[in-house]
């Protein structure tokens, strides 16, 4: 008699993941990143170096969106609710808009250098995870406001 194999359970975790988009995901980690990334060096001169929100004090602006952008995933991924579900706007078009303003954010954080500090890795570092946080729901909504 051959034993018949039995059959593998999804793991509640990759439930969880399943339960999210594919932007969703792309969007929660570079958020994480990006939300780490304001505590990393972004300018430096010799040995000494400044974090993002050290030298420019309205990122925190960028941090409370990462905050609400990364329990936002977390909360579609544990299904617990949709906070975007009773508003004026899609989903979509709020997390254009929230990740919109945290690229703004950084990119003008990025440009507006102190004078003699040079970049550092975390300024680049916040730099590629706002994009990646803005392309997958920004992306989209300029291509449709470009269409009317």
């Amino acid at each position: 008699m051959v034993a018949r194999p039995t059959p593998r359970r999804v793991g509640r975790s990759r439930q969880r993941l399943n339960a999210l988009s594919a932007k969703e995901r792309v969007v929660g980690p570079a958020t994480l990143v990006l939300l780490v990334s304001l505590w990393l060096p972004w300018f430096s001169i010799g040995p000494l170096s400044a974090d993002g929100l050290g030298a420019h004090g309205w990122l925190f602006i960028a941090a409370l969106d990462s905050i609400v952008l990364v329990l936002y995933v977390v909360i579609m991924a544990f299904g617990v609710g949709d906070l975007a579900e009773q508003g004026r706007l899609s989903k979509e078009q709020l997390l254009a808009l929230i990740t919109g303003v945290n690229l703004a954010l950084v990119v003008l954080g990025f440009l507006l250098k102190p004078a003699g500090l040079s970049w550092s890795w975390g300024a680049f570092l916040a730099l590629a995870a706002s994009i990646v946080a803005f392309l997958p729901f920004g992306v989209p909504a300029l291509e449709a406001r470009r269409r009317r």
